[in-house]
């Protein structure tokens, strides 16, 4: 190995961090308070230490990730399945938690939650029509 070769890492790593904030920040105004939460839990995740991936041309293009840690990898799969729409892990829609649905139209994670977001949507409708 090159004594150089971790410049390629550090600027990928930068690269994803980049794009990313880059991503959160263009979007901002559009995107749902779980959607931003989603970005930031991302950016946080990897801190700067991104994995990196490269293209194996096999029956059909295959995407292959290089991880440094098993704790990368993890946090990887992790990001993938509460961002996966039809994963059992959600994101509650109120308080933003990880949780395991039972059924894929679930979007709260206690019933608490989701009477509290209600509450908190009934009374927003009442001060705007005020």
């Amino acid at each position: 190995m090159d004594k150089y070769d971790w410049i390629t890492t550090v600027f990928s790593d930068w690269a994803f961090t980049f794009v990313t904030s880059f991503l959160y920040y263009q979007d901002y105004d559009t995107l749902e308070e779980a959607e931003r939460n989603v970005y930031r839990k991302g950016m946080e995740c990897f801190g700067g230490i991104a994995p990196t991936y490269h293209i194996e041309l096999l029956d059909k293009p295959t995407i292959v990730w290089d991880f440094h840690s098993l704790m990368l990898a993890i946090q990887m799969m992790f990001s993938f399945m509460i961002t996966d729409e039809n994963s059992t892990l959600k994101l509650c829609k109120h308080c933003g938690k990880i949780f395991v649905v039972s059924r894929s139209n679930v979007q709260f994670c206690s019933p608490q939650c989701k009477n509290q977001h209600n509450v908190y949507k009934c009374r927003a409708k009442r001060e705007d029509s005020e």
